[in-house]
């Protein structure tokens, strides 16, 4: 959530070493078709090799749907990004780059079949044993109400519950809900009403959302609710343009950059529960939420954007103000606690998680770590400087007491590292080569890491469990992935899957038909797309 103000990044070079930061004080300046059979995995990596090394992993598949007459998997350029990713950065490419909990309006995937061999019985972490993986079945497809267009379209998931989404041509949005347990739709429902331009669909617990595009003719923008089990219209709330929305168990915070206020709405009712003033009235500000462990062990979208975060009533969010200070504000209640001064600008890379404030300062190409608990009074610990002239990309969690991020020298992203760092141990727990990394996407302790059409996994350890692979990769649970042959678009396409478990062999699932594959979402068991005149939902696991 990038800030408007700039400033002086060609400071001196200080020395740092590993320990506790006296402050950080930079000045700032001014339906049914058979399944494809499942396609043999290819032989495993000779075990001699540390890296799994790169190979064609279409050979088989492309064989076998050749002899039987299916279509084969393509590649398509990804849809034009509409909605601007929320720190830490996520590029948008495909299905919904946005963080936890928060969507942002104002204008603003990737995935492989792996055929790869695992020697190591290892598992990603204890607790997700192997999903029950099975050839694609179609479960039903569902007609929509509207019928869907051109335009705007998007599917989520939330446990057993599927909502779908499209438009008409004169922006009347449609929401379809359907039961992914009992395999029935539950309703369909046009209360959203009509919009220039939608934008999102948000799955909430017991509730639906939708968030327009800004008009351009007025510069603002519409936030709905739906009942989850009617469809009928809760409520709806008027957005400015910059406005940004965070979610949790019983509040909706929107950050109104205009007035510089922070406003707590009734999950159920729209009322306004409390306001806040930004500490210093800019409406240059950057909210971050604080995730939890547990968001990092469910399914994701391609950028890691978990589809059911850990809502609770004690969800918290940090507010970085134009002034670079810092403090926690309890989401529910809008409490906040006392500001600390000079902790970052709101432009800096930043991730708030398990009760800690990453922060790689861009004036000191430090990387610290602040206690929320004590953020007015403790002192930061420096966990890390960068060399000179290289950058830090995707801080992320990737596991228990762990930091994950993305070096590059300079712009030679050939050359990319990804750092795990341990922050029991205090220092490097790996680094390995990663070349055009952009994003990292925890997978329990493991992590995922992004490029722009491949994607790595590596393990607790820093081992390539497959590298450098064709496509787009994502989170199932924190033992379990799911691959795709192919970035993910809002054209109508083909798709290969693929399920992994590290330690067993990869799972051929078969074609994903004529999809949308940009708009699918998914769960542990099914993926819920929108198809080129229907909604559809396929089943991958038991």
């Amino acid at each position: 959530m990038p800030g408007s103000e700039t400033h002086n990044q060609d400071q001196d070079e200080v020395a740092y070493a590993p320990g506790t930061a006296a402050a950080a004080t930079p000045t700032p300046t001014p339906r049914t078709v058979p399944p494809v059979p499942p396609v043999p995995p290819v032989p495993p990596v000779p075990p001699a090799q540390e890296y799994a090394t790169p190979v064609d992993p279409w050979a088989e598949g492309e064989a076998q749907a050749r002899a039987a007459g299916t279509p084969l998997p393509y590649s398509m350029d990804p849809p034009a990004a509409t909605v601007p990713a929320h720190l830490p950065a996520e590029p948008g490419n495909g299905h919904r780059s946005y963080g936890k909990k928060v969507w942002i309006l104002g204008g603003a995937a990737l995935a492989a079949i792996v055929a790869l061999g695992v020697t190591a019985a290892l598992v990603l972490r204890p607790g997700f044993p192997p999903l029950d993986f099975q050839a694609l079945e179609e479960v039903t497809r569902l007609q929509p109400t509207p019928p869907i267009t051109s335009g705007w379209s998007d599917a989520e998931v939330l446990g057993d519950r599927a909502y779908f989404a499209g438009v008409d041509e004169q922006g009347r949005a449609g929401v379809t809900a359907f039961d992914v347990d009992t395999n029935r739709e539950v309703w369909q429902s046009q209360a959203a009403g009509v919009a220039r331009s939608w934008a999102q669909l948000i799955a909430l617990p017991g509730a639906v959302a939708l968030i327009s595009d800004p008009d351009y003719s007025t510069s603002r923008a519409r936030l709905v609710v739906l009942e989850g089990t009617t469809g009928k219209l809760r409520w709806e709330y008027n957005l400015g343009s910059s406005d940004t929305v965070h979610f949790g168990a019983d509040v909706v915070l929107v950050v109104d950059r205009q007035q510089g206020t922070l406003h707590g709405l009734e999950l159920t009712t729209g009322k306004e529960r409390w306001q806040a003033a930004s500490p210093d009235g800019s409406a240059s500000t950057t909210v971050l939420d604080v995730t939890t462990p547990s968001d990092l062990t469910g399914p994701a979208g391609t950028r890691g954007r978990p589809f059911a975060p850990a809502l609770s009533d004690d969800d918290q969010v940090v507010q970085i103000a134009a002034d670079r200070s810092a403090r926690v504000i309890d989401v529910s209640s809008g409490t906040a606690g006392k500001p600390r001064a000079d902790v970052a600008y709101t432009s800096d890379k930043m991730v708030a998680h398990d009760g800690r404030l990453f922060v790689e300062e861009s004036s000191t190409d430090r990387l610290l770590a602040y206690d929320l608990a004590a953020l007015a009074t403790a002192e930061p610990e420096i966990l890390y400087t960068a060399p000179k002239d290289a950058r830090v990309d995707g801080l992320t969690p990737c596991g228990d007491h762990r930091i994950c991020f993305v070096e590059t020298a300079g712009y030679a992203s050939d050359k990319a590292q990804v750092i795990a760092y341990d922050l029991e141990k205090h220092h490097e727990a790996w680094r390995r080569p990663a070349a055009g990394t952009e994003t990292l996407v925890p997978v329990g302790e493991s992590v995922l890491a992004v490029a722009d059409d491949t994607t790595t996994l590596f393990d607790a350890g820093g081992k390539a469990i497959w590298a450098a692979t064709p496509g787009t990769a994502v989170r199932l649970d924190a033992g379990n992935t799911l691959q795709f042959s192919d970035t993910l678009s809002s054209s109508i396409g083909d798709r290969a899957l693929v399920g992994v478990h590290p330690g067993d062999k990869p799972v051929q699932l078969g074609l994903l038909r004529d999809v949308r594959s940009g708009t699918c979402a998914w769960n542990t068991s099914v993926l819920a797309c929108v198809a080129e005149k229907d909604f559809v939902v396929t089943r991958f696991a038991d």
